[in-house]
């Protein structure tokens, strides 16, 4: 099987992949951990309210604050601590949401903190595609690259002699070298500098252990937002994550 490594989504996928996102893929798998039913990814704020309709929890920032109306922000170390059991969550993240579109059901969200996790499933479903999720206008992520890389080593090493790395892997292994420690990487990525300035350090520290959480987020369903039913600029596009 030879693994490949998109540094930057290039749909449409044929078959699921794991779609690699350090923080915002981090959040979800907190979230299902405290015993959220389902973590639905949402692009707009607008997006994010139908989708939580009357009893969904919103969770979100805009220029480190959650905008009106939501209920929590994204730190890991807070969520970390709060018991979401039975509850539908709905997570405004929103160069996550575009990394996701058209990825099939069955895809899973990889990061860090549930790698092991991740590896194990992409065995099993034979899974062969890393997808880096972009930041903010699908440009590349520092963190997210390197993660991938991370992954797909790892990957490689549990095929055996039945794996090898495509170029695009190739390179995001070799980037890995030079981050020995996954909390560097997300540190010198932009939305690592932007929570360090916040003083939220403790939240980059928990975004880079490894492999250290059980649930693997799987994408279970897709649902559309047509523009003209709900007020809105464009179509969008709601992604729902359940604990696999």
């Amino acid at each position: 099987m030879t693994i490949r490594v998109d540094l930057v989504p290039k749909p449409p996928y044929a078959h699921a992949v794991l779609t690699v996102d350090v923080f915002y893929g981090s959040a979800v798998g907190l979230l299902l951990a405290a015993g959220a039913k389902e973590v639905w990814v949402a692009k707009s704020v607008r997006a994010a309210r139908i989708l939580a309709e009357d009893s969904g929890l919103l969770m979100g920032e805009e220029e480190g604050l959650p905008p009106e109306g939501f209920h929590y922000g994204v730190s890991l170390q807070a969520l970390s601590k709060l018991d979401f059991a039975g509850k539908t969550c709905v997570l405004l993240a929103r160069a996550l949401a575009e990394s996701l579109e058209q990825q099939p059901l069955g895809s899973a969200l990889a990061y860090f903190r549930n790698a092991k996790q991740a590896i194990r499933y992409a065995v099993e479903q034979q899974i062969d595609t890393v997808v880096a999720a972009t930041q903010a206008r699908l440009e590349p992520s520092l963190a997210n690259t390197v993660a991938a890389g991370f992954i797909a080593k790892r990957l490689h090493q549990a095929l055996g002699q039945w794996g090898s790395l495509q170029e695009g892997a190739r390179l995001a292994a070799t980037l890995l070298k030079s981050f020995p420690d996954p909390q560097e990487s997300l540190v010198q990525s932009d939305l690592g500098k932007q929570l360090y300035r916040a003083g939220r350090s403790e939240d980059l520290a928990l975004a880079s252990l490894v492999s250290v959480e059980n649930p693997l987020p799987r994408l279970k369903q897709v649902r559309v937002l047509e523009a003209q039913q709900y007020g809105l600029t464009k179509d969008r596009f709601g992604f729902c994550f359940q604990a696999g």
